[in-house]
């Protein structure tokens, strides 16, 4: 049996922000999860895109350094982590509406990847991550010869 949870009609959504955050969650599967010690980790969306040769996945990761991103392939899952460094406030926060922590992706790739040539690029608060088809992925194409050929040598 599924339990639906309503808000009250006098209910504000601004007094909790979690309740926005479950929403999310139970509607798209991804939302805040918390660590050990209180910083919450979302899933990093991406977009991921195919041609003839390749697979590119693309990250938005505004204002992270270059260094708090790693990104790794181990038994045909990439992972993508980004680790967030609190910003320091100069004044009172009114409203808070980027979200603050880490991001995490773990994707599973196609077995037909050379994992070798796997390339990350960070540029703009945008990480790249070009992942090749291996070359047993990529159609070959078989030319016909006339049979009298074949059997000349």
């Amino acid at each position: 049996m599924t339990a639906f949870h309503w808000l009250a009609p006098g209910s504000d959504l601004m007094i909790s922000p979690r309740s926005m955050d479950r929403l999310y969650e139970r509607f798209f599967g991804y939302g805040a999860t918390t660590q050990e010690d209180g910083t919450p980790t979302y899933a990093l969306p991406v977009d991921i895109l195919e041609t003839e040769d390749a697979y590119q996945l693309q990250a938005t990761v505004a204002g992270v350094p270059q260094d708090g991103v790693e990104v790794t392939f181990e038994g045909g899952m990439l992972s993508i982590t980004v680790k967030a460094v609190p910003i320091e406030l100069q004044g009172k926060l009114i409203r808070q509406e980027r979200p603050w922590g880490n991001w995490i992706r773990k994707l599973e790739l196609p077995t037909e990847v050379d994992s070798a040539s796997i390339a990350a690029h960070f540029e703009n608060g945008v990480l790249t991550v070009r992942v090749p088809k291996a070359a047993k992925a990529k159609p070959v194409r078989i030319p016909i010869g006339a049979a009298d050929k074949l059997i000349e040598g």
